[in-house]
């Protein structure tokens, strides 16, 4: 019992407080028209965040620029064929019911002289939904999850001449997280209803092994051992027709991440009218959660059912071997999340003024995410727990050109592909990772001269039809390591909206 229990608690855990593949590529409406590039671009306040050096070149003294995303997707499962389901695929299929996503941006620049020029940003650089029916198959690893990671960059920049430019902002960064999943699979209910029926002869068999154990017994547990050997053909019928296709339980996870504090820091060279190049580096934050606060919502009687076994459990002796379970409900834990370094390199070329071409090859550090430990707070009484994640370092490469028709409309298109960090023997539906490849179109509209408005559209697939994974998970009744497969394919549709000011 102590061994459930205590795969219980990492089954709540143990996958992961925060989502897989989790950066976020909205942080402008102009750019994500065109591809989310920049680094090699003069953007006025939105450099802020793309290059901190090329805000030393807006034109304007003051530029301010806010924007809002509205990100609406959803992942198809659909389970491989297998000897179990006669190698029939697709037998058992879910759909994601995500809410919309709306990460924000503002930014504001100001230029006080030729050479200096001083901002700060607001953005959101990580964050992940994703909303799977309570009852769907994967349950155990995930019903609903939400992360969000915020940063406000401080940032100041220098023209040391007038084609080279440097610059700087410190990142300061927090965040917030809900995770909800079940603790056991919804195939492993009916092992626990055999289990069940399987106690009466269970206890017989202990007493008869022990002649003398009734004797020692004290009234009150001999009526709990007499009382649960009763109840569990009862026991075992509700679970087998109530909760074949609903967990027994669910748990909710929950905490705030304390302020982390980085850099973004870059250089912007312009080579001639026509060309420029730039790099930033972004480094590494680890995000530290260090009272998360964890809640156990039960399913109909099961409550009561956990209090007979612990009670059974007293009896013959094995009481204290066993975490009490009020100690998970409301237990307190600590984790930490790496929000990876990153180095992006960017060209642009302008081959005539109403003509500007960006490419952007940007190198993430994902590898420093290669386990999720968790740790309980002592009262709990548990373990640590240490999940392997084996995230690899990845490569995003962008592309986008703009047209300014005429001095109202400017015109945008752009691509990217991103590639996924995680391992298909990792491959969890929190957030399913894949290989994104997104196409962008943008528009802008100038009312007046000091005013824009931004318009961006992106799609988002995979780039392969669907991803073929499987994600390890110990079975809670044999302890046996067992692996959840499927079929994933993803699609996502992103709004954006954006207005800048210059004057």
């Amino acid at each position: 019992m102590k061994k459930l229990l205590l795969l219980l608690a990492a089954a709540m855990i143990s996958s992961g407080a925060f989502a897989e593949g989790y950066q976020v590529n909205n942080m402008s409406a102009k750019q994500t028209g065109m591809g989310h590039v920049g680094t090699a671009m003069q953007l006025g306040a939105e450099s802020i965040f793309f290059n901190p050096a090329a805000t030393a070149y807006q034109k304007s003294k003051f530029d301010i620029s806010v924007g809002f995303t509205g990100i609406l997707s959803n992942v198809h499962f659909q389970s491989l064929p297998t000897a179990e389901n006669g190698y029939k695929p697709g037998l058992v299929r879910a759909k994601s019911d995500n809410g919309m996503s709306t990460p924000i941006n503002a930014y504001f620049n100001y230029k006080p002289n030729d050479r200096w020029a001083f901002g700060v940003g607001f953005y959101v650089p990580n964050g992940s939904s994703m909303k799977w029916d309570d009852n769907w198959a994967g349950a155990h690893l995930v019903q609903n999850i939400d992360l969000k990671a915020y940063a406000v960059q401080p940032t100041v920049s220098f023209k040391i001449c007038d084609k080279l430019s440097i610059g700087a902002g410190l990142t300061i960064n927090w965040g917030n997280f809900e995770l909800s999943r079940a603790p056991f699979s919804i195939a492993t209910n009916q092992k626990i209803a055999g289990v069940v029926k399987q106690l009466p002869s269970m206890i017989d068999g202990l007493i008869q092994s022990n002649p003398g154990l009734i004797g020692k017994l004290t009234p009150e547990q001999l009526k709990a051992v007499m009382a649960a050997k009763q109840a569990a053909p009862g026991i075992a019928q509700d679970l087998e027709q109530n909760y074949a296709n609903a967990p027994l339980m669910s748990t909710r996870l929950s905490g705030n991440a304390n302020v982390a504090v980085g850099v973004n820091a870059g250089f912007l060279w312009n080579i001639t009218d026509e060309w420029s190049v730039g790099m930033t580096w972004r480094s590494r934050l680890n995000m530290k959660v260090d009272k998360g606060r964890s809640e156990i919502i039960y399913g109909k009687n099961i409550k009561n059912y956990l209090g007979m076994v612990g009670n059974l459990a007293n009896v013959f002796g094995m009481g204290d071997k066993i975490p009490p379970i009020d100690n998970l409900d409301g237990g307190v834990f600590s984790t930490e999340l790496p929000l990876p370094t990153s180095v992006t390199w960017g060209v642009s070329f302008r081959p005539t003024p109403k003509w500007e071409f960006a490419v952007d090859l940007q190198w993430i550090g994902w590898s420093a995410y290669d386990k999720l430990v968790v740790d309980f707070a002592p009262e709990v009484g548990m373990e640590p727990i240490v999940s392997t994640k084996n995230y690899s370092n990845t490569l995003a490469f962008r592309f986008g050109g703009q047209y300014r028709a005429t001095d109202f409309i400017t015109a945008r298109m752009g691509m990217y592909v991103d590639q996924s960090p995680v391992d298909s023997n990792y491959l969890n539906p929190e957030t399913p990772s894949m290989t994104k490849v997104s196409y962008t179109a943008g528009l802008t509209l100038r009312p007046t001269k000091f005013m824009d408005i931004d318009l961006a559209y992106c799609y988002v697939s995979t780039a392969d039809p669907e991803r073929t994974g499987s994600y390890p998970v110990q079975n809670s009744l044999t302890g046996k390591v067992e692996k959840f497969e499927g079929n994933y394919t993803l699609h996502a549709n992103v709004f954006s909206i954006g207005m800048a000011f210059h004057f």
